[in-house]
């Protein structure tokens, strides 16, 4: 599987969709990207479930959609006009999570695989999730709870770009060692770099009969030098200028 190629394609779309739409989180986005390229290409939707709890990275999930045929060329040219928001909404089919509250995907998740397992479904239900969630309390009970039931069906992905709305998390609050956080409440931990297209194929496929936690270690703004790693494009929007400077290096590349 060309993921280098896939994930290239996305970057581009989704640079075109937050510029055209006049939106920010391009950095969020990007940062992403090479997960859900992965994660999109080996999920079967007719069993699995991906929730985004990071529903921020709304052109990114509609993206994906899309290329999973759940939302129509036509449905996608619609960001972000109603009901296709800048923040991912249940409106949109394929959305399993309303995307504006942090820290509400794991809980909703973990519900979500307690029905599975009790109703004896077959399907893994995946979880991506942003660095700054972790600051959430709603996320270690959901945590505490998925490993009372043993949901072994159940993914959760950390998005570690290590920059969250305000500055950088080590700032604000640190959480590492992030893997020694999960590992205590029982879960199945694997920690990858997040921009690694075989450790994060690996990562989907291991299975150890409990809950399982991929922190994937990223770079907000991947994909572009003169994003990556900085503040700036958690927020800011793309004029024309930086559209075509961004777009030139990603067809480049």
């Amino acid at each position: 599987m060309d993921y280098k190629t896939l994930a290239k394609e996305a970057r581009i779309a989704v640079l075109g969709m937050v510029h055209k739409a006049q939106l920010s989180h391009i950095a969020s986005n990007f940062s992403v990207i090479d997960i859900a390229t992965v994660l999109y290409e080996n999920v079967n939707l007719a069993k699995d479930r991906v929730v985004w709890s990071a529903g921020w990275k709304a052109a990114t999930v509609y993206y994906f959609l899309n290329k999973k045929s759940i939302l129509s060329d036509e449905q996608l040219a619609q960001f972000p006009n109603a009901p296709f928001y800048g923040l991912a909404e249940t409106e949109v089919p394929g959305v399993e999570v309303n995307g504006g509250s942090m820290g509400h995907g794991l809980s909703v998740s973990v519900g979500m695989a307690l029905a599975k397992k009790r109703s004896k479904e077959e399907g893994i239900v995946y979880c991506i999730l942003s660095e700054g969630e972790q600051n959430e309390g709603s996320v270690w009970e959901a945590v505490m709870m998925a490993y009372h039931h043993t949901l072994d069906n159940l993914v959760a992905i950390i998005d570690v770009n290590k920059i969250q709305a305000t500055g950088f998390t080590k700032d604000i609050l640190n959480l590492e060692p992030l893997e020694d956080r999960w590992r205590g409440f029982g879960w199945d931990v694997v920690r990858i770099d997040g921009h690694s297209y075989v450790e994060i194929e690996s990562s989907l496929k291991k299975s150890s009969g409990k809950p399982k936690v991929i922190i994937a270690d990223t770079i907000k703004g991947k994909g572009v030098s003169f994003m990556e790693g900085l503040l700036l494009y958690h927020y800011k929007s793309l004029d024309n200028e930086t559209y075509n400077k961004a777009l030139s290096e990603l067809q480049n590349d």
